[in-house]
């Protein structure tokens, strides 16, 4: 008897969910996108996303909409709205939040607010454009999600093996 199944090529599961499905706002599908293009081009954002254990709220005050990232340990689920529970939530208008993916990952992979883009980042903070829930006691899991969301790998790491070849 022959296995149907055999010879096959494993189809790859994505590390993303999206909680409302076909439902999933455009601003859901863009962070999860960013998200797992990351953790998927990057060794080191992979790691954090595996040890992950958070509920993220990202609130956009310009279009004024929101989303939760529940990170579960390699797994991430997506939804639509704020939803209860969150340990940390971002607000910021648009340029800003899309601003945190340019922030340059430094030394030891800690996210680089001493450079200009950190700079703009830090006095947005100071002067009430960014606004951060929960930020004490949860600056751990500020640094990891703020790695996840940067589009720059850190100077001192490698990308990521291609997993699309069996």
């Amino acid at each position: 008897m022959h296995d149907q199944g055999a010879g096959r090529l494993a189809r790859r599961v994505s590390p993303v969910e999206y909680a409302d499905g076909d439902d999933a706002s455009a601003f859901s599908q863009m962070l999860g996108g960013l998200i797992e293009a990351n953790v998927e081009s990057r060794r080191e954002k992979r790691a954090d996303f595996e040890r992950l254990r958070a509920r993220v709220g990202v609130f956009v005050t310009d279009i004024d909409e929101g989303v939760t990232l529940d990170f579960q340990d390699g797994h991430l689920v997506v939804h639509n709205g704020l939803q209860p529970g969150r340990d940390l939530t971002i607000r910021a208008d648009a340029g800003t939040v899309m601003q945190l993916s340019s922030v340059n990952i430094g030394f030891a992979g800690m996210p680089n607010y001493l450079d200009s883009t950190g700079r703009e980042v830090v006095a947005k903070m100071l002067r009430g454009k960014l606004k951060i829930e929960g930020l004490l006691g949860n600056l751990t899991t500020l640094n990891q999600v703020t790695r996840l969301f940067s589009v720059q790998g850190s100077a001192d790491q490698e990308p990521a093996p291609d997993r699309s070849s069996p």
